[in-house]
Parts: structure tokens; C-alpha cells; sequence
């Protein structure tokens, strides 16, 4: 039996057979982690063991064919980010930044369950998880809790209660005493994940894991873990209380759907009209507010854009953004002054997305562009209009192309005009002064 030695990258899971201070791949520093491995099934010089048996091998049509079977819980926009429901024999990573809700929102995926569960808490002591769950007010009692941090006797309590899924909270809290590392080390985290997926395929079983996250932004350990997993799914903070839940990675379903959620006082619950929740307290009707469609996922929300232009009284004028890119901005405000004659080079500008939206796309241009002219010339904008499309630098209007899933998710909730001018300077004197051309 033979030992050998190289070096894993925590950030891309890159090997090396020696230490670096920079990973040549992704050229982080200080990320190489020594891991050791015993090879005791390959003879010196290469090739398998003569003691080793050959594995069969099939071709297409001897496959047996099988339709994959899913847990159904009553939560059916998370059950759509997961593809459907929860897959059989599935390894399911959640991540999210600390209390974000993520064991809220698996402690009631698993009171909707009403197939045997084992909820593993290696971070709280089981009078908490009661006291949690006793909030979430749950309606079976499926539920079986274990508080243990070791993973052979978790192994173990799953072997001889025989749940049809196991909720781990969390992983870099487990430890393999096979393993001489410490919990949460990528020795650790890396072998008790291929542990996880190796037993989920042979029992059945589906295991949701929760990975702590960095202050990138990223699940924790080795970059490998996300490759070992079947599904990634992230717990964004949308504002206080409203919640994203989106697919990073899913083998089961679309990366594409999102799920909205809202944090209240017995749990987390889902919002009805996700379309509608980021404006339930807008006040209509005032200088500097412009309503746009974004997408998340497969959805159309509705997002109020405010901005505020004041007179500078500093040499160099103020540019604030919340929720809205910075360099986004900066470049609206060149395009206005260059092709639509709307200068702030001698005022403050400040810009947002209300209710704690980030707005990534680009369609989001149009809106904060009619809302800056809209507080600079103090005239309010209808509020029949919805405003989306992309800005581009010469002053053209390019319109999304899935601009009818926005126009249809707007006339919904009585937002029935849209811009239809293919420059920025158009639509300004569509919106502010005309504003009489229906869509």
C-alpha cells in the first residue's frame, strides 16, 4: 500500500502533484490544499490489480429503461426549482449567506413531506430544531431528528431507520473519522460528498446537504463538491423578508426557474403573485419613479426604478446606484447628455431598485433612463406605462426578445403601454410629453 501526495485547488478543484502559491488554473493564491490518497488496488508500474474483477459493460438497447420517480411536497415553486419534485437517489447541495433561511426552507420541505425523512442538525442542538419547527407549525409528524456531527454513525442511524430522505445541516460540520483532517477541511467535505452520492445511487435515498458560503459568494470547500452534487441551489436576500431561490446546477430540471419566497414569523412561506411583490408599497405618480418587467428564471417581475436629481454643491457631482451597477448608470447619464441633450453633468444623481431588488439585466436601461429625465424635469411618468429595453451607446432602444412575457405579466396587473421608439431621445418624448401611444 502506497501514499500519495498533491495538491487540490479550494477554488476550481484543479490538481497538482506540488505546492504552488498561485493556482495555475484559475491563478488564485494561496489555495492549494495537500491531500493524501492510499492506492492499495494498482500494482507498481501501472494497470489494475490481477486480484480485481472486470465490470460488465452494456450497450443502448440492453439498458433497461426507467422512468425517474420524485418526492412531491406542497410547495410547488420550489418543487418547480427543483425540477418537479424531489428525485430519488438524488445529492442536492443548498447554499446561501448565514441566516438567509436555508434551514427554515428545508425544515419545511420536510414537514411537506410525508414520506419517512431524517433531518441531521450537526449545528444545532435538537431543543432548537424543535423550537423551529414548532413555529413552522407542521402538519405530519414524518419527521425523525438526529443531532450528530459523525459521519459513520449517521451512515449507521440511515441504515437502521430507513428514511426516504436525509437532510444534512451542514456538511462542513461532518466529519469521517476515517479521515484524520478536521471538519470542513477538503479532505473531509470532498470524500463524505463522493460518500453521500455513491450511497444515494445504491439505496435510493435523497440527501439534501447545506454548504456554508464565503464572503465571494461562493458554497464553501472544494470546488469539486459542486461537481459532485446533482442540483446547486442558492438563497439570495431579495429585501427583509422576500427571498430568491434559484438553480446554479440541477441533472433533473431547468437551471432556468426561480422561486420567490417570503420570511415570516412561522416559517417560510411562498408569494402568490411574485409578479406584483416588489410593489406593494409604491406610492403612484411622482416625479422620478418608472416601473420595468425583469426576468428571473421563467418569470416576469415588476420592479419600481426611483431616482433623485438634485442641484450639486460639490466641484464634482455625486453618482449613487443601489441595486442598479454603477457603471451601468455612468453610462446612461453620457448617452442622455450626448443623444438626447439631457445634461447632469452639474447635478447629483441618485438612483435605485425599490424594495431590495438587484437589477442585472440590461433591460433595465430604458427605466432608468425616464426615471433620471423624469426627476430632472419633475414630470411624472403615466401610470399606465411599464418601461423596458436594453440602451445602447449610440441612443437606440433594443427590446428584449422575450418582450411579450414582460407585456403580458405587466397588463396583468394594469400596466397596458410600452414604449415603442427605437432611440432613447423618442422615448423620452413618448413617455413624458406625448404618452398617448398604446401598445
Amino acid at each position: 500500500m502506497s501514499k500519495e501526495t498533491y495538491y487540490v485547488c479550494s477554488q476550481c478543484g484543479s490538481e497538482t502533484l506540488k505546492w504552488m502559491g498561485q493556482c495555475s488554473v484559475c491563478k488564485a493564491w494561496n489555495t492549494l490544499k495537500e491531500f493524501k490518497v492510499e492506492h492499495s488496488n494498482y500494482r507498481e508500474g501501472g494497470g489494475a490489480s490481477r486480484t480485481e474483477k472486470p465490470a460488465p459493460v452494456y450497450r443502448l438497447g440492453e439498458i433497461k429503461s426507467a422512468t425517474l420517480s420524485r418526492i412531491e411536497f406542497a410547495l410547488p415553486a420550489v418543487s418547480n426549482v427543483l425540477g418537479g419534485g424531489l428525485a430519488r437517489g438524488s445529492l442536492l447541495l443548498f447554499g446561501g449567506n448565514p441566516g438567509v433561511g436555508k434551514s427554515t426552507l428545508l425544515l419545511t420541505i420536510a414537514h411537506y413531506i410525508k414520506e419517512p425523512i431524517l433531518y441531521v442538525t450537526a449545528e444545532e442542538s435538537l431543543e432548537q430544531i424543535k423550537d423551529r419547527s414548532l413555529r413552522i407549525k407542521p402538519a405530519g409528524n414524518s419527521v425523525m431528528y438526529l443531532a450528530q456531527t459523525n459521519f459513520a454513525t449517521i451512515l449507521a442511524t440511515v441504515e437502521k431507520v430507513k428514511p426516504k430522505v436525509v437532510v444534512i445541516d451542514s456538511i462542513q460540520t461532518i466529519f469521517d473519522p476515517s479521515f484524520s483532517s478536521s471538519a470542513g477541511s477538503l479532505v473531509q467535505v470532498r470524500e463524505i460528498a463522493l460518500g453521500l452520492q455513491k450511497y444515494a445511487k445504491a439505496s435510493g435515498i435523497s440527501f439534501i446537504i447545506v454548504g456554508h458560503v464565503t464572503k465571494e459568494g461562493n458554497i464553501a470547500g472544494p470546488k469539486i463538491l459542486e461537481h459532485i452534487v446533482d442540483g446547486v441551489f442558492y438563497m439570495e436576500v431579495e429585501s427583509d423578508d422576500l427571498r430568491l431561490l434559484r438553480s446554479a446546477k440541477n441533472r433533473f430540471g431547468s437551471t432556468q426557474e426561480v422561486a420567490l419566497l417570503k420570511m415570516e414569523k412561522d416559517g417560510i412561506k411562498e408569494v402568490q403573485h411574485p409578479e406584483k411583490a416588489f410593489l406593494e408599497q409604491r406610492q403612484k405618480n411622482l416625479p422620478g419613479s418608472a416601473i420595468t418587467a425583469v426576468i428571473e428564471g421563467t418569470r416576469a417581475l415588476l420592479v419600481e426604478v426611483q431616482a433623485l436629481v438634485v442641484p450639486t454643491i460639490f466641484g464634482y457631482p455625486r453618482r449613487s446606484a443601489v441595486g442598479i451597477h454603477s457603471q451601468r448608470l455612468e453610462l446612461i447619464l453620457a448617452v442622455l447628455e450626448k443623444r438626447a441633450k439631457v445634461s447632469l453633468r452639474n447635478f447629483d444623481v441618485f438612483i435605485k431598485a425599490t424594495a431590495g431588488f438587484v437589477a442585472r439585466e440590461a433591460s433595465v436601461d430604458l427605466a432608468i433612463a425616464l426615471a433620471l429625465v423624469s426627476a430632472h424635469r419633475d414630470k411624472a411618468v403615466d401610470a399606465n406605462w411599464c418601461i423596458f429595453g436594453e440602451v445602447g451607446l449610440l441612443g437606440e432602444v433594443i427590446l428584449p426578445s422575450d418582450a411579450q412575457l414582460r407585456k403580458k405579466a405587466a397588463t396583468s396587473l394594469g400596466y397596458n403601454r410600452f414604449v415603442k421608439s427605437k432611440n432613447i431621445d423618442g422615448a423620452i418624448k413618448e413617455v413624458l410629453f406625448s404618452a398617448k401611444t398604446n401598445s
